[in-house]
Order: structure tokens, then sequence, then C-alpha cells
């Protein structure tokens, strides 16, 4: 199976009636493709009541997860779900190393200085 730091999209397909749970982070891009889903959760807390927000996403729609958390995503009609994690904190310093890297350029490249002896020899 190919594996890719850079790439963090899943795109799954889903039969009418089928349920699917997925747990998802902060930040993550639900698209629905030519289906029509429910989606039950991240659940919260609403006055010492554990509370299940639902939205309905039709074919095209997308929606940003607000929160991380476990998800229920249905299907009323056959189609496909996209799901696009954001990034984690590794792609996050590769991006900011390279970035730095291209700024500095060749100017900072390390330079080779005798390493002082704290102890010399005496005779």
């Amino acid at each position: 199976m190919h594996s890719d730091l850079n790439d963090t999209s899943t795109v799954v397909p889903l039969p009418a009636g089928q349920c699917l749970r997925l747990r998802v982070a902060a930040g993550t891009v639900l698209h629905a493709g030519a289906a029509e889903l429910e989606v039950a959760g991240p659940p919260q807390w609403l006055a010492d009541t554990c509370y299940m927000p639902r939205r309905h996403l039709r074919a095209g729609d997308t929606w940003i997860v607000p929160a991380r958390g476990w998800l229920a995503v249905s299907a009323s009609r056959a189609g496909a779900l996209s799901v696009t994690a954001p990034p984690g904190w590794l792609p996050r310093l590769q991006a900011w190393m390279a970035l730095s890297w291209r700024r500095t350029g060749l100017a900072r490249q390390p330079v080779s200085r005798p390493i002082p002896d704290s102890a010399p020899e005496r005779l």
C-alpha cells in the first residue's frame, strides 16, 4: 500500500442505508459526493446532557468539523464521502523547514570550526 505523509484525503463509498462511524480531528473536511448524508456528532455537553448535533449534507455539500470526536455518517442515497484530515505536526514541520531553508539558502550552511580544548595538556 502506498503511503504518503502529505496525502490526508480518503474517499469512502456509501451504499444507501449504510452507517459509518469514524473518529476525526478538528478541522477535518467532509464532502458529500452524489449522496445525501446525515452526520451526527461529535458529541457535546450541554447542561449536563450529552448532545449529538445533526447535519444534512446533500450532493456537493462540504462541512468542516469544528471539534475532534466520533461521527456517525448515514447515507439515505448511495454515493461517496470524501474525508480530508488536517495535516498533522510532521507535515507542518516539514513545510516550515523547507520554507526557512528557501529563505536563507546557502548563506546558513554550517561552517567547520576547531573545537576548543577545555583542558589543555600541561607538561
